[in-house]
C-alpha cells in the first residue's frame, strides 16, 4: 500500500488537564500534568494526524517508534493544553514529527516523535505469535 504523508502536513488539538493525567509524589494534593501524560497525548495527536490524513483504513494504523520529548513547564488540572503535530520527514512508512504543547501561559512540552505505519491484522498475528514463543 502507497502512503501519502505529507511533509508539512499538521495537526491540532486541545485537552484539558484531567486529574488521572497527574503526578503524586511532590505534595500533597498535587495537580500537574505528569510528563508520561503529556507524552501520550503527544503521541495521540501524531496517530490522529496519520489515521485521519493518511490511512483511515481501520485495518492500518502506527505505533510509536521513537520519542525524545522536553517537558518545560507544569501545569495544573483543569488547565486546557494545545497539542500540534508536524510532519517533518518519511522514510517509507516511517513518519518523524516535531511535537509540541502549550498552556494558555507558556509552552509546556517540544519535541520529536517517531511513528511507524502497521497492518493491524499482520502485526497482531506477529504480537500473538510472541505471546505463543513466550508462554504466554
Amino acid at each position: 500500500m502507497d502512503f501519502a504523508v505529507r511533509i508539512g502536513a499538521v495537526k491540532e488539538r486541545a485537552i484539558t488537564v484531567d486529574s488521572n493525567q497527574t503526578t503524586s509524589f511532590l505534595w500533597e494534593g498535587e495537580s500537574v500534568l505528569s510528563t508520561p501524560s503529556m507524552i501520550a497525548e503527544m503521541e495521540e495527536t501524531c496517530r490522529l494526524l496519520i489515521k485521519e490524513q493518511v490511512v483511515p483504513d481501520p485495518e492500518w494504523d502506527s505505533v510509536g517508534t521513537i520519542v525524545d520529548i522536553k517537558h518545560l513547564a507544569a501545569t495544573p488540572v483543569g488547565a486546557e493544553v494545545s497539542l500540534r503535530a508536524k510532519v517533518v520527514s518519511v522514510e517509507g512508512r516511517r513518519v518523524m514529527f516535531e511535537v509540541g504543547a502549550r498552556d494558555r501561559l507558556e509552552r509546556v512540552g517540544e519535541g520529536r516523535h517517531e511513528r511507524f505505519i502497521i497492518n493491524v491484522p499482520r502485526f497482531r498475528a506477529k504480537f500473538n505469535e510472541k505471546q505463543k514463543q513466550l508462554g504466554m
